[in-house]
């Protein structure tokens, strides 16, 4: 009888592509992953590929995990077949074995871990005064309108366009000009997962001081 290995599945969205392959070196367990790495905001498909496995295989599963704090959590069944495709529904830390047979049950194991992330948070933010503001004047940058749509934003990373930078947790912050010019400043959101957002960008005018048209 074969020795059952981690069976597992986790039951949305799985599909087995093609059967199994035959090679004459030593049984190893190869697997590819389509993204390479398998990582990216849920729903997540990837497609895992143990066409590369060496030696004389006549059979393959998959079988899937959920890592939660440092245990493999068992999901389901295995899904046979060389190529499998599979869509991740949920946010989370998952490992995926593939195991190669012989005809005489020998067998060979190899995993990859896959991180789903959380779906990206968006940065949005007003500058006052905006868009021209006098030398040495205080700005403020206000990111109240930042969101995350499955979590919340619990760091901002304000970036002023004249070399300085700053991080805060709250949604506001302020900031000074010593020169005159136009300054491209910048921010990024980061959620409760560790995702990050793409940078959120204002294009601020910095006048010298007396000019009768700007704060």
């Amino acid at each position: 009888m074969r020795k059952l290995w981690k069976l597992v599945m986790l039951g949305i969205g799985a599909l087995a592509l093609s059967g199994c392959f035959s090679g004459s070196l030593e049984l190893q367990a190869v697997i590819h992953t389509d993204p390479n790495p398998p990582t990216g905001p849920y729903p997540l498909t990837v497609k895992f590929t143990g066409e590369a496995s060496l030696g004389e295989v006549t059979e393959c599963t998959w079988t899937f995990f959920r890592l939660e704090n440092g245990e493999e959590i068992s999901l389901g069944s295995a899904i046979p077949g060389s190529v499998v495709e599979y869509t991740f529904r949920e946010r989370g830390k998952y490992r995926v074995y593939l195991t190669v047979y012989t005809a005489d049950q020998r067998f060979a194991q190899n995993f990859v871990d896959v991180d789903v992330r959380s779906l990206t948070p968006k940065a949005r933010f007003t500058a006052d005064p905006y868009p021209e503001v006098q030398v040495g004047k205080t700005v403020t940058f206000d990111a109240q309108n930042s969101f995350d749509p499955d979590g919340t934003i619990v760091s901002y990373l304000w970036n002023f366009g004249d070399g300085s930078w700053t991080e805060t947790t709250e949604p506001q912050v302020t900031h000074k000009y010593d020169t005159s010019g136009e300054y491209w400043s910048q921010l990024v959101v980061i959620d409760d997962y560790g995702d990050h957002s793409e940078p959120a960008i204002l294009r601020l005018k910095v006048v010298p001081k007396g000019c009768g048209s700007c704060p």
